[in-house]
């Protein structure tokens, strides 16, 4: 690969940046995942003219000489200081555009500080902050994707779905993409996932699960599992079998939950394994089309009245309760996310659907 070494100033990524030949975030890289106190830091050692860590930017040139770029490694330090700046136009634009200093310790100069606050001077010096780059000289996407791991595999370790974002682009992981952009919220204001896993793309590999789980039944929860099925739909072009079949399953499944349990988050059925054992056989289980009153009512009760069993059997062994909540809880306990753990509550769960 041709490389070459450089520097450019902050000035001249804002630049780039606002013009529209500067990526942030290329189709391989994972969400930003600082906090304001990492932000607040990386701002605070360009006012410092402190050294910070080289960027690595794709740069590619057509055949009219028009050029663009890509941040391969840096997008995080990047961001913040366009967030800073107020020149980021990214998703968590509101939270962090042009963001106080107020995560630094008090006695630092900078302290409590905003981008409007600097003075003329301190702006110039900060515009003209110099950072080291190194440019790749390549068109080949494929390529980018192997020094973005290569990079990222002596830094911070990257999660397996980030990972997989950085790897696979065919139709299902689109689809596991656009479901997690649906319902990343839900899963958030539920407490099914954290926010900060979210970050990090857990609501993705959740909703890879779930997929997969609609179409195969319930699988193991091991990143090589997951990465299996990521592998079997990948060559496909546009669209994997059955593809809009699932996708209106999931979504119908996840109405019949939000009817079911309005207030989820109270509910046994917010924990992120009984969610997983709820939402595949549920599933299963349901027709096509919106959930009948008659049959939503018979469902809720037969599912509070099992949640009870299960809630009274993992907290005592020794209850007495019906053989499918005494089956599920011992699914539940430990190692709930292997294969045989959730067939086994499966198949109770299904019972119990089936006899309401």
């Amino acid at each position: 690969m041709d490389f070459t070494s450089t520097q450019q100033t902050v000035g001249w990524f804002r630049d780039r940046y606002l013009e529209g030949t500067l990526t942030l975030k290329p189709p391989y890289q994972r969400n930003p995942v600082w906090m304001a106190r990492q932000k607040c830091h990386l701002v605070e050692s360009v006012l410092m003219k402190m050294p910070i860590p080289e960027i690595f930017v794709q740069q590619s040139t057509d055949e009219d000489g028009n050029t663009s770029y890509a941040v391969v490694d840096g997008q995080q330090r990047i961001t913040a200081l366009m967030q800073f700046v107020g020149s980021y136009a990214g998703e968590d634009q509101e939270e962090f555009d042009q963001f106080a200093l107020d995560k630094l310790a008090p006695e630092s100069d900078w302290y409590n500080l905003s981008f409007s606050d600097l003075k003329g001077p301190t702006r110039k010096k900060f515009f003209g902050y110099e950072l080291a780059v190194r440019y790749l000289n390549s068109d080949d996407e494929e390529e980018m994707k192997s020094v973005f791991r290569r990079l990222n595999s002596f830094t911070v370790p990257l999660k397996p779905q980030e990972l997989r974002h950085a790897t696979y682009s065919g139709p299902f992981a689109h689809l596991a993409d656009k479901l997690a952009t649906d319902y990343g919220d839900y899963f958030a204001e539920n407490r099914i996932i954290t926010v900060g896993a979210i970050r990090r793309m857990a609501d993705v590999e959740f909703v890879a699960e779930l997929l997969i789980g609609t179409m195969h039944g319930p699988q193991g929860g091991s990143a090589k599992i997951i990465d299996d099925y990521y592998k079997t739909y990948e060559d496909f072009e546009d669209e994997f079998p059955r593809q809009r079949k699932t996708k209106v399953k999931f979504e119908e499944t996840m109405n019949a939950i939000e009817r079911l349990f309005p207030d989820l988050r109270g509910s046994r059925w917010g924990n992120k394994s009984d969610f997983y054992s709820l939402f595949v056989a549920l599933a299963a289980f349901l027709p096509g089309g919106p959930l009948a009153d008659k049959t939503a009512t018979k469902l809720r009760k037969a599912l509070n009245q099992f949640e009870r069993e299960v809630e009274d059997r993992v907290a005592d062994e020794e209850a007495k309760v019906s053989k499918q909540a005494a089956s599920y809880a011992r699914g539940v306990v430990r190692a709930p996310n292997e294969k045989s753990r959730r067939a086994a509550r499966h198949a109770a769960m299904l019972e119990v659907l089936a006899g309401a």
